[in-house]
């Protein structure tokens, strides 16, 4: 793969993939898409090695947490899910898609040279805090 795409990229070129903020969960809802984003996740680890034999080009992904977007709309359960993450987050409010899009532009700038094989997660800090006291006491309430 790496020598059919060495062509078309300049020998210090930076990639960015979208993934997820976790690939460690099994989410009803969303199906195969963890397995699948790990999948990408450990590509980008092989074609950074396979590039560097070469050039200096980069590969990493920006993880972003759930987003609200036309495609995640027609995700069954998608909404529960993502209003879920606004109680879980401990800002209250979900990932905006530019956020996710501002950690792109920074992993595509040079500023980000030293990064490579790297996903990073944006997700707003929801990943420290599935079990936030105010909704396990909600939890706890309900039969």
């Amino acid at each position: 793969l790496s020598n059919a795409l060495k062509e078309l990229l300049e020998p210090d070129a930076s990639v960015v993939a979208v993934s997820i903020s976790t690939t460690r969960m099994a989410s009803e809802n969303y199906g195969f898409m963890a397995p699948i984003k790990a999948a990408l996740d450990s590509s980008l680890a092989f074609l950074a090695k396979s590039f560097s034999q070469f050039s200096q080009v980069r590969f990493n992904a920006v993880a972003p947490g759930l987003l609200k977007t036309s495609a995640s709309a027609g995700i069954p359960g998608y909404v529960e899910s993502y209003l879920y993450a606004e109680q879980v987050i401990p800002r209250k409010q979900a990932v905006q898609t530019q956020e996710a899009a501002n950690v792109a532009a920074f992993l595509l700038s040079p500023r980000s040279s030293g990064i490579n094989a790297q996903s990073i997660v944006v997700d707003a800090g929801m990943s420290i805090n599935y079990f936030d006291a105010e909704i396990v006491r909600r939890a706890m309430r309900e039969p």
